[in-house]
Formats: C-alpha cells, sequence, structure tokens
C-alpha cells in the first residue's frame, strides 16, 4: 500500500513538470545486472524497458522508465540528473520503485549519434538514400543501487496468531550494478 502511494504521489509530482519540459527523448532499454542478497549470493537479472528523458534546461533532465524484468516480473525507475552538453556525459540519481532502491546512473553516449561520421558509415548511409540525421542514437549506462535488503516492513491487521503482514520492498535485495544500453527515437 505505501508503494502505491509513493507511486501517486511521484507521478503527481513529475506530470506537472511535462508542463516546463524544453526537449523529449523516448527510448528503450535492455539491462542486465546483478543483485546481491544474503540469501542467495550474487543473482543475475535482465531488464527490458521503455523510458523517456525530459529536458528541463540544456543540461537538467528527468528520467522515467519501466518495463518487464527477471526476476521481478516488473520493474520502474524515476529519477533527475545532469547531461554534459559537450561530452554527452550523463549522471543520474533517483529511486526505484520495484524493486525499491536508490541509485546512481552514469551514461556515455556511442559514437553512432555524432555528426561526423566515418566515410565508410556515410557511403553506406548515402547507397540508402540517408544521412547522420538518420541514425539511431544510443547511449551506454551503468548504475549501482542500494536496497532495502532483508528488512520488512509491518502493514495491515494483525492476523490471528497475533503477528502482522510483512512486506519486503526490495525482495531481499541489498545492492545492484547494472550495465545497459539506450535507443533513443523521436
Amino acid at each position: 500500500m505505501n508503494q502505491i502511494r509513493l507511486l501517486i504521489a511521484l507521478v503527481a509530482f513529475v506530470w506537472p513538470l511535462n508542463f516546463f519540459a524544453q526537449e523529449s527523448s523516448r527510448y528503450v532499454e535492455t539491462n542486465a545486472g546483478l543483485s546481491y542478497t544474503e540469501e542467495i549470493g550474487l543473482a543475475p537479472g535482465i531488464s527490458f524497458l521503455y523510458g523517456q528523458r525530459k529536458f528541463l534546461s540544456n543540461t537538467t533532465f528527468l528520467d522515467v522508465q519501466g518495463g518487464v524484468a527477471f526476476p521481478s516480473i516488473v520493474t520502474m525507475k524515476v529519477g533527475c540528473g545532469y547531461r554534459s552538453a559537450v561530452s554527452g556525459f550523463s549522471a543520474s540519481t533517483g529511486v526505484r520503485i520495484w524493486p525499491a532502491h536508490a541509485y546512481v546512473q552514469f551514461g556515455l553516449p556511442d559514437n553512432r549519434c555524432s555528426k561526423e561520421v566515418s566515410k565508410r558509415v556515410q557511403r553506406r548511409l548515402e547507397r540508402r538514400g540517408k544521412d547522420s540525421n538518420d541514425l539511431m542514437c544510443g547511449e551506454w549506462t551503468m548504475s549501482l543501487e542500494i536496497g532495502y535488503g532483508d528488512g520488512y516492513i509491518e502493514y495491515g491487521d494483525r492476523d490471528g496468531y497475533g503477528r502482522r503482514k510483512l512486506f519486503n520492498p526490495s525482495m531481499t535485495s541489498y545492492a545492484i550494478a547494472t550495465v545497459s544500453h539506450r535507443w533513443y527515437f523521436n
């Protein structure tokens, strides 16, 4: 129940910012990573996400993404960050709603997006009747996340034995490290 309230509060905060956004980029992202839990140790995970990055200025942005994941089935992240106008390097921080983690993320643009493409790539594009503006831009990202671990949150009424129901918001994960690639589109 607390996560639903948090999600509603985040949507209520982020939605009005759409009116102030200067630029918006949508993307798809594939993610692979490792999670650390006390019970299992290191466990692999993957996700396929759809996201949107809204720029509030030339360098600051909001980032929202959600999609399917294994083993959590679904996942969602909300954050804000900075992107260098010169190099394209980005750094952001935020929260993963499910499983609950705080994160810091760094992004490096891939070279496909630069306006200065190699002569070989330029010839291939010209054969197809295209130019460098038709290239799909991308970005490599790396994130480090800290979770709630083995802690549980009590909620609801006590059951017949005097115990409260328990919920673990981070699926017993203490930390997650991921590497991903994004493909931006208009």
